[in-house]
């Protein structure tokens, strides 16, 4: 897979999550796809297995909007920028999420979230300095 057409995936993955949830981005994807997310402490999930976080991690909110601000190719990762805003439970919250999509052979193989850009940023220099 060229690293337009990764990011045209990350692109569509975003736009699937925007327009109708974390289930229709879930389906534009292998089922063998790890999900690590930050929040999780380090645990690898199924695509179902993320459902179910997700779904604990809103409680009783749920989620109004997806953003994506930037995409960043990095040879076989990219890095996407973005942010979800829930509603529900008396109030809005919004909070930055980075992810690093992983490539592996022309196949989306792996997905990690960062707090911050800089940890983010920091995952693809540790990544390209054991190569």
């Amino acid at each position: 897979m060229s690293q337009q057409s990764q990011v045209r995936l990350v692109r569509r993955l975003w736009e699937a999550l925007a327009e109708r949830g974390l289930e229709a981005a879930l389906q534009l994807t292998e089922p063998d796809v790890e999900w690590i997310p930050h929040a999780a402490g380090g645990r690898v999930l199924t695509s179902k297995e993320l459902l179910d976080f997700f779904e604990a991690f809103q409680g009783e909110r749920h989620m109004a909007s997806a953003r994506l601000y930037s995409l960043a190719p990095e040879g076989d990762l990219v890095l996407a920028s973005g942010s979800l805003r829930l509603k529900g439970g008396g109030g809005i919250s919004e909070f930055q999420i980075h992810f690093v999509y992983e490539f592996e052979e022309g196949r989306f193989v792996r997905a990690r979230t960062y707090a911050t850009r800089a940890e983010a940023q920091e995952a693809i220099a540790a990544r390209r300095a054991s190569e």
